[in-house]
């Protein structure tokens, strides 16, 4: 069987994990530009508020419901993720996670709920954080389970009759691995529910949806089709950090240090993942309601070899935006794109290579290092402006768990 354990509403989580006060009460976590809503609790979510609207279209609604908000701290939130995944291994053994806030592991077919209870309670009281376990044949249904247990006590098995039953009554839309369009042109073949599109032809399945879509539906018949350690997340196409400044900007300083901030990001989420890169894009671009929308900078870069040095790439990039930077166009929004990605270990150094990969990313390893167990931009490049590269982010919260001058004081 596999299990997945999944953080409930887990931004949230995390910001009510050291303010109890607001268990209770609406809350909502912005984008790292304070843009849009990111995370809802349960009661903004009843308030009718969707995942991604812009903060301004709900502003009223929040402050007449008295809402806390929080801007994004991923630091808290990575260090969080990383406890629940620690506790997580400890009951179970080696995980696969799949995301910051979720992870598959293995459990025997025998396992009971009442087993599968002791391991979320276990979680919950370590790291103080509400998480659902979902568990079934297949991955697939593994998610579908986590689904129906944050309904219920906050854990499900599903086993294959239970679920038959529950195919007729689930929209195709629901289930993981089936995307938007992919839900579109369903409904528009006439299949309303999982219990139809599994009864589908698989010659059908494979000539409309391709060998990803006959998986999908093999994982729902409980075949097991990803074993553990595999996902439905093949390479990323690409990884994109953008940001809009608070105020436009003429100066190439400023541009310089949001890319370089961009890059860094950009950078640490491919040795997170273990993908280098093959060609890079950056972005300057003025406000799109301005007289200088058609004069945005824009600059492909084939990279000379795949890469996940953060040197490197910050080199590329402020040289491209050197090519396209015009002195007299007010920027209100820069980013970075990278692309033509490829796993760490499909690759090789070059015939003339007088370093190998392993000796370009130490100093990598060593900020990463370093970053992670300090605090997210301890370490960061001189390029970047202490003020203004990471957003407005007027209403983030502490580093409870990184920095030694915002652990929380208790006392009894």
């Amino acid at each position: 069987m596999i299990g997945l354990l999944d953080c409930n509403n887990f931004f949230v989580s995390c910001e009510r994990l050291f303010r109890p006060d607001l268990h209770t009460k609406p809350v909502a976590v912005l984008s790292s530009n304070d843009g849009c809503i990111v995370a809802r609790s349960q009661e903004v979510k009843d308030l009718g508020i969707p995942m991604g609207v812009p903060y301004f279209q709900v502003k009223d609604v929040l402050t007449k419901a008295q809402a806390t908000l929080f801007s994004s701290n991923f630091t808290l939130y990575r260090d969080i993720s990383t406890r629940v995944m620690q506790t997580l291994e400890k009951e179970v053994g080696l995980c696969d996670i799949y995301s910051i806030d979720e992870a598959f592991f293995e459990l025997p077919d025998s396992v009971t709920e009442f087993e599968v209870a002791q391991i979320r309670s276990t979680v919950m009281k370590e790291v103080g954080i509400p998480v659902s376990i979902g568990v079934a044949a297949t991955k697939t249904l593994a998610k579908q389970a986590s689904l129906r247990a944050k309904k219920q006590n906050g854990v499900c098995i599903l086993d294959l009759p239970t679920w038959q039953k529950i195919a007729l009554e689930t929209p195709c839309g629901q289930v993981w691995g089936i995307g938007r369009q992919t839900a579109v042109k369903l409904r528009e073949m006439g299949i309303l529910n999982v219990a139809e599109l599994i009864a589908l032809d698989r010659a059908v399945v494979r000539s409309v949806f391709g060998v990803v879509g006959e998986r999908t539906i093999a994982e729902l018949k409980g075949e097991r089709i990803y074993d553990f350690g595999e996902t439905y997340k093949e390479v990323q196409q690409s990884i994109m950090s953008t940001r809009s400044f608070e105020k436009t900007t003429k100066k190439i300083g400023d541009v310089e240090s949001a890319l370089a901030y961009h890059v860094e990001e950009i950078g640490t989420k491919l040795r997170e993942k273990n993908l280098l890169a093959s060609r890079m894009s950056i972005l300057a671009l003025p406000s799109y309601h301005g007289d200088f929308f058609m004069r945005s900078g824009r600059k492909e870069i084939q990279l000379q070899e795949p890469t996940s040095t953060t040197a490197v790439l910050l080199s590329e990039a402020l040289s491209a935006l050197r090519s396209v930077y015009d002195p007299e166009v007010p920027y209100k929004k820069a980013g970075v794109v990278v692309s033509g990605l490829i796993p760490f270990l499909y690759t090789t150094d070059t015939l003339f290579k007088t370093e190998s990969r392993e000796k370009q990313s130490a100093i990598d390893s060593v900020i990463d290092s370093l970053n992670q167990r300090f605090g997210h931009g301890t370490l960061h490049s001189a390029v970047i402006k202490k003020s203004g590269a990471r957003g407005s982010a007027k209403l983030r919260s502490k580093e409870y768990t990184t920095n030694w001058e915002d652990i929380p004081n208790v006392r009894a």
